[in-house]
């Protein structure tokens, strides 16, 4: 059987979804979206995470550049393909909006999924530590000492989301339900769905990520947050996807997601707009393939 093709573009994923996507011909979408305003990925104009955001994150700026993107997703996915969304739930900062609290941005990222036809399929949340994001933030609002001087200035660590949303229609069955495991190729099993189906997938370690991603920073100004870890890809697409299915990463970023497509035996068409970030991802396919040497990679 021919191995499925990993597909690596360098640029902008807008047009080159347009370009080399045709309609309804990824099996799924997994990502890691860019947060406006907060992260400086690259300092191209075509950046979607160099855009203003605002409190309203649905209605910014950001979000208008970010429907063009779904609209392509909406395209390119197959019907009843699930999009798999990774994000972090996102900080108000007194000075820049005027006070401390939560900006909703799992929730602005649902509105502008269902407006472009989406349905809101369900979610997992990735807990994270809040010792150590109170230590790597400074947040006063995770510090023992506020709550000793005024406790209603506490306040929970914002979790990762993967959010899950399916484009309307039933598309091919992926797998049968009534055997023994859950899917007729033992990708994953019942025991694997009786972990997964929990809403919180606390098991995830913040360190399960591709090797050498801050090589690929240019700058030390540049922020960027640590990659997707390993292990909610590899869910994801057991989950969503078969082997030989295509699987769409428009962020790919160092390559973790057409990684773990090649360790399941997934195809993948990938786009990353930053060189530095492409070249790592170019490198961490072949090192991913090296275990396969039928995979072929094609950019």
């Amino acid at each position: 059987m021919d191995m499925p093709k990993i597909d690596i573009q360098f640029g902008d994923c807008i047009p080159g979804m347009a370009e080399h996507c045709p309609d309804e011909s990824c099996d799924c979408l997994i990502t890691s979206i860019p947060f406006g305003a907060l992260f400086s990925y690259s300092h191209k104009t075509e950046d979607i995470g160099n855009n203003q955001d605002g409190i309203e994150l649905h209605e910014g700026q950001f979000a208008l550049h970010m429907r063009f993107a779904i609209e392509q997703f909406y395209r390119v996915l197959r019907p009843g393909s699930v999009a798999c969304i990774h994000i972090q739930q996102l900080l108000m900062y007194k000075i820049q909006h005027g006070y401390m609290g939560m900006r909703d941005f799992r929730g602005a990222v649902i509105t502008m999924f269902k407006n472009h036809g989406f349905q809101a399929h369900g979610e997992v949340a990735i807990p994270k530590n809040p010792q150590v994001v109170a230590t790597r933030l400074k947040l006063h609002s995770l510090m023992f000492i506020t709550g000793k001087k005024d406790s209603r200035r506490l306040a929970p660590a914002m979790n990762d989301y993967i959010l899950f949303f399916k484009k309307p229609g039933d598309g091919e069955p992926v797998r049968g339900i009534y055997d023994k495991d859950i899917n007729p190729g033992g990708w994953f099993t019942t025991e694997d769905w009786i972990k997964w189906a929990n809403g919180s997938w606390s098991d995830i370690l913040e360190i399960d990520t591709l090797e050498g991603w801050r090589c690929a920073k240019e700058s030390q100004e540049e922020k960027h947050v640590c990659p997707l870890q390993l292990e909610p890809v590899r869910r994801c697409i057991k989950i969503y996807t078969k082997p030989g299915d295509i699987v769409l990463e428009p962020f790919c970023g160092i390559g973790t997601v057409p990684y773990v497509c090649v360790e399941q035996g997934r195809g993948c068409v990938a786009f990353e707009l930053k060189e530095s970030y492409y070249r790592m991802s170019v490198a961490n396919i072949k090192k991913a393939q090296s275990k396969d040497p039928q995979q072929k990679i094609f950019n």
